[in-house]
């Protein structure tokens, strides 16, 4: 009996503490906690992004072989692009261009002619094919058959180099500097860029034969990176030959690493270590295999689709920052929320200093992004 007795006068004490609490104001209550208005560390730094690829906006350069037994790759492909592009545009909202180059280095820079002459593309009129435009889809599909009359040796990092890091206008009408850039090289044979060998044999036996003398892979791939306002803002995926280890002597043939229904595909040596130096914006697929159905897909799930992009602070950040805010077209301000808008990552691969994840909802409308932060002396 005594023991209830204590136990009901604890509960009535209880509530009274709770109540009282709930009715003064808290001098330390803060509404976000987890954004102070002073440092914690360090010492308070603004910083201003005005140029960033939007999630939202997705270019797709195709890069494709148009040499040797590449018709049923470049069929193969096109069956593939509707479910791949339908997706893109459907399922992830996106506002995407799709333009083609070919690895024929000698066509220099721009992009590839539209394709007229195979079945059902008799009336295509698009060379940049553009979502929500009646057609686009097909276009795509028609403009990745380019053919097997180009250059024997395959030069696809070279083509890259010229288009992308090249002249301004060669992609004039299908590249937008506030976009994501998706590069897709599909291919049987590995990169031949650089010096075109000597020798006699088949292009791919000399490209073989002088590997030294081929163009390095890291530096284009550093300067490539180094073009992209984010680490979202430019990717690479190769369907290709898996690579092998085996090494070929001059006058030894290269030999296929398999053959499917698609033919034969030969190691690609170059193209996966292009992707590897991407880190986590590169992908590498086989090219053995009877469609390029999945391929694809995941390449839309860990390459095109994005809900967010991030940013990449200056200096070292001690700590989340004390506020993220967006500019709109007018010019107005608004606070960009924590969680909502924005997710603070810390130091990451290829953003040292601290990284903010900036979500495509929080990005609604806004042109430039600006923040406060404590940066580490």
């Amino acid at each position: 009996m005594a023991s209830s007795r204590w136990a009901m006068l604890w509960a009535g004490v209880v509530l009274t503490v709770g109540v009282s609490g709930c009715s003064r104001p808290n001098p330390g209550y803060q509404g976000d906690p987890l954004l102070p208005e002073e440092c914690r560390a360090g010492i308070e730094r603004s910083e201003l992004f005005d140029r960033f690829e939007r999630p939202e906006l997705l270019d797709v350069l195709v890069v494709m072989d148009n040499a040797g037994e590449m018709v049923s790759y470049q069929r193969a492909l096109a069956a593939a692009m509707p479910g791949f592009l339908e997706r893109l545009e459907g399922e992830g909202a996106l506002d995407v261009r799709v333009g083609v180059v070919t690895t024929d280095a000698r066509a220099g820079a721009g992009l590839a002619p539209i394709v007229r002459d195979v079945e059902g593309c008799e009336d295509n009129a698009m060379q940049v094919a553009y979502s929500g435009t009646q057609g686009w889809v097909r276009a795509a599909s028609c403009n990745v058959q380019q053919g097997q009359e180009g250059g024997g040796f395959q030069q696809a990092l070279d083509v890259i180099d010229a288009n992308v890091l090249g002249s301004s206008r060669a992609l004039a009408s299908f590249r937008r500097e506030d976009a994501r850039l998706l590069m897709l090289v599909v291919s049987n044979e590995d990169d031949c860029s650089g010096p075109a060998p000597g020798g006699e044999g088949a292009p791919r036996d000399a490209c073989a034969w002088s590997g030294e003398d081929r163009r390095e892979v890291s530096p284009l791939v550093e300067a490539l990176l180094a073009r992209a306002q984010s680490p979202e803002g430019i990717s690479l995926a190769v369907i290709a030959g898996p690579p092998s280890g085996v090494s070929y002597e001059e006058g030894e043939a290269v030999r296929s690493v398999c053959r499917s229904t698609l033919g034969a595909a030969y190691p690609s040596n170059r193209l996966y270590r292009a992707v590897e130096a991407f880190g986590t914006q590169g992908m590498f697929t086989s090219a053995c295999t009877l469609d390029f159905v999945d391929q694809l897909d995941l390449i839309a799930d860990r390459l095109a689709l994005s809900s967010a992009v991030t940013l990449c602070a200056s200096e070292p950040m001690a700590h989340e920052p004390l506020e993220v805010l967006g500019l709109d077209e007018s010019g107005q301000e608004e606070v960009i929320g924590f969680g909502s808008g924005f997710v603070f990552l810390g130091p990451v691969e290829g953003c040292e200093n601290g990284a903010l994840s900036l979500k495509r909802r929080g990005l609604e409308g806004i042109v430039e992004v600006s923040t406060r932060y404590c940066a580490l002396p």
